[in-house]
């Protein structure tokens, strides 16, 4: 009899929770490994995308996560309108609503129902080879992969060329809210009370640690006004290393998230990629088949190029000369045709994604919203009057055959 775990999981973060309660929808026993000892609180993703929110709603978790989204919108500074999302800090998107939701918050819900899943969570346990007693090991870790690292993934892009910042501040002066661009880079506040983000094109961040002079003086050169910060909640950097997996699997190792793939946060796209990642990999690692596990890399390592691509092209959008800066306006221009627009506000929120699954209805492969598969079963539904057979992670695998 097996007592050992049919599948590790390394990274508790939201990409590696939500993988779990998929893996333990379908019977597969799971542990997940985290070298943290606690959840961090260190500010990071605030909100996930419309269609995001739609696949946990199919799971059972929407009540969760609008009862969460409620109670941090309570705390808005702000709310930006007339908008769902933003290209390069054009707020021109269309489309399916953002919501409203910490990583902290998702990483509670998710963590909440791995447990009555049944999933195994050991914190405080760091990686150190790929000998875990499983069958296959799936490396949800972050963009500093270990499991990436020692299994000998290449993973080829481009390095660093600005330093971000995002932190939660009290201010001593005003700030206005909404995004700013200036002869020397980027500057936002809200909608998050206390949130300020800054940009800097002049290279990769010198340390991950942030201090409160630090972090003063690079408000006040991008924004040039007379500001202090009285106190640092919280804080980090980010920067635009773009980089992928050639493939997301050798053999039994497997990648989901930023372990497969990195890029700046522009369009706030990087946790809906990597939770989306986990939704398709999780039932089909669950059946064994070698063939429908490699579907995985074949589905999704063209999403996430895409990703890859328009994340590089509005780091080069948003520079501060003046090539840069009439390009963005050329842009700003074009998103205001409807044609350019649905297709930009398609592209960042992943609503136009419509994979191979060999059906050649035009419907086949993209995903149905409203169902509830709880269970983590597929299921068979009417679609354009047709019947539509429905995969587990909620995309069409057939329909009028």
């Amino acid at each position: 009899m097996k007592t050992s775990p049919d599948v590790t999981v390394v990274g508790a973060g939201p990409v590696g929770l939500l993988l779990a309660c998929e893996l333990a929808l379908q019977g597969v026993r799971t542990t997940v490994l985290e070298r943290l000892t606690a959840r961090s609180g260190t500010i990071k993703a605030q909100m996930i995308s419309g269609l995001t929110r739609q696949m946990l709603g199919m799971r059972g978790l929407g009540p969760a996560v609008d009862a969460a989204s409620e109670r941090e919108a309570a705390g808005l500074s702000w709310r930006p309108t007339g908008s769902t999302g933003h290209f390069a800090g054009l707020f021109k998107l269309d489309g399916l609503p953002l919501v409203m939701l910490s990583q902290q918050a998702l990483e509670h819900i998710l963590e909440t129902r791995a447990v009555e899943l049944g999933v195994e969570i050991r914190r405080g346990v760091g990686v150190t080879d790929l000998d875990l007693g499983s069958e296959y090991v799936v490396g949800c870790d972050g963009g500093r992969s270990t499991v990436r690292g020692l299994a000998g993934f290449d993973f080829p892009g481009t390095g660093p060329t600005l330093t971000g910042y995002q932190a939660v501040v009290d201010l001593d002066g005003d700030v206005p809210h909404g995004w700013h661009r200036t002869p020397t880079g980027i500057h936002a506040f809200g909608p998050l009370k206390g949130r300020i983000m800054l940009i800097e094109f002049d290279g990769p961040p010198a340390s991950r640690d942030v201090s409160r002079a630090g972090l003063e003086a690079a408000l006040r050169r991008v924004s040039g006004l007379d500001v202090r910060i009285t106190r640092v909640h919280t804080a980090t950097t980010w920067t635009d290393n773009t980089r992928q997996a050639t493939t997301y699997r050798r053999g039994s190792v497997l990648l989901a998230g930023d372990a497969a793939h990195v890029h700046s946060p522009f369009g706030g796209q990087g946790l809906n990629l990597g939770l989306q990642d986990a939704v398709n990999l999780g039932w089909k690692l669950a059946t064994g088949d070698s063939a429908l596990i490699d579907t995985y890399t074949a589905e999704r390592h063209p999403v996430a190029d895409r990703v890859l691509r328009n994340t590089l092209a509005q780091v080069a959008l948003t520079r501060p000369d003046p090539r840069s800066r009439e390009l963005h306006s050329l842009v700003s221009d074009l998103l205001d045709l409807p044609e350019v627009k649905a297709r930009i506000s398609a592209m960042v929120q992943g609503t136009d994604i419509r994979y191979d699954t060999g059906c050649s209805h035009p419907r086949a492969g993209t995903f149905v919203a409203g169902l509830d598969l709880s269970d983590g079963k597929g299921a068979v539904t009417v679609v354009d009057g047709l019947e539509a057979v429905v995969r587990p992670d909620g995309y069409i695998s057939h329909i009028g055959e």
